[in-house]
């Protein structure tokens, strides 16, 4: 969450936040589909993980039981999507995925066996075929029932919890979990502006784009380690100094563009995503000379506003990235920018 100051500025964010927050709330309220949780008794204390949504309407739900973190405690995820078309789920990495999150560095957990085995799990009484991993210590399983005429794919994802506990009822009253949800919202709000933010680091500045550089460098080696692991993108865990680069970049740009702290943070995250998109999207990426004169002709255009040969790329590509700001833009609308940035990309390629 970005650091707002006290102000008027800081109580319109505030205000937003509880706003969008709310809106959230009423849309998981009327979800069109059942929400599964977990039969009592369970690991406490509960909350929601995530949703997702599609057009305002709540396709996805995340429920959590117990404490996330490294620190060993029993918890369970149970996540449920309204989605009668999905491919086979690979349990493996829902199992691997729960693992990461939950070892010590120093001691990392044992995936254990790699191939599912079938089984079956009980939604209020009656039972559903399941795929399920188990290495002892944490477990995973996917269901596709039917419950109200609806396909679901479910989710179970639990560490330190016994697999007999899996047993699922739907969850009509989601109040405990968005309270939850909302008491950290509230204090996240109160600390926005009680803490001295990377604004107030000292830092040493950078020099002209050194500091936009070695922010790109690490975020599209990061990507291209994702990449090639299978991990998904927000599971893998960024470098040490990652907020140091950030905070240059940021200040950097500030500095170079004659923008303002907002302004300059967005156009960085506009960056960030445009060559990491790159690097999952383009082929041509991969060849080095042309990654970097990519990135070098990108950077330019962000901070020095030049009239760089990809101009026409730059163009398409703040289309498309402008949609992702708007409320639920049409997925063809997304789909269309996305299609002439990439081919404003290949012209440019071509043209070389």
């Amino acid at each position: 969450m970005r650091r707002v100051r006290p102000g008027p500025k800081s109580d319109a964010f505030v205000r937003r936040i509880r706003e969008q927050w709310a809106a959230d709330e009423a849309a998981l309220n009327r979800a069109s589909f059942p929400i599964l949780g977990l039969v009592p008794p369970f690991p406490y204390p509960v909350g929601l993980t995530s949703f997702g949504a599609t057009n305002g309407q709540i396709t996805s739900v995340g429920l959590q039981y117990g404490t996330a973190g490294p620190t060993p405690a029993s918890r369970v995820t149970v996540s449920t999507e309204a989605s009668g078309d999905r491919g086979a789920i690979p349990v493996a990495d829902v199992l691997r995925d729960l693992l990461r999150e939950s070892q010590d560095p120093g001691q990392p957990l044992p995936l254990g066996r790699q191939d599912p085995e079938a089984a079956e799990v009980l939604i209020d009484g009656t039972g559903w075929p399941a795929s399920i991993l188990d290495n002892g210590r944490a477990w995973a399983a996917v269901a596709e029932p039917h419950i109200d005429d609806v396909a679901l794919l479910v989710i179970v994802a639990a560490f330190d919890w016994p697999l007999s506990g899996l047993k699922l009822t739907r969850v009509d009253d989601l109040e405990p979990f968005l309270a939850s949800r909302r008491e950290r919202v509230e204090a996240a709000l109160a600390r926005s502006g009680s803490h001295a933010g990377p604004e107030d680091w000292d830092l040493p500045p950078a020099d002209g784009l050194a500091g936009h550089q070695a922010l790109t460098e690490m975020m599209i080696a990061v990507t291209r380690e994702r990449m090639a692991s299978g991990f998904p993108a927000d599971r893998s865990p960024l470098a040490n100094d990652y907020a140091r680069r950030w905070e240059v970049a940021t200040r950097a740009q500030m500095a170079l563009a004659g923008q303002s702290r907002d302004d300059a943070e967005d156009a960085i995250h506009s960056v960030i995503n445009h060559l990491c998109q790159l690097v999952q999207s383009a082929n041509w990426f991969t060849n080095s000379d042309l990654a970097d004169t990519a990135t070098a002709e990108t950077l330019d255009h962000v901070a020095y506003g030049r009239d760089v040969p990809s101009a026409e790329a730059q163009l398409a590509w703040s289309h498309y990235w402008g949609l992702h700001g708007q409320d639920l833009p049409a997925f063809e609308s997304l789909s269309s920018a996305k299609e002439s940035w990439l081919a404003a990309w290949q012209r440019w390629v071509e043209h070389r």
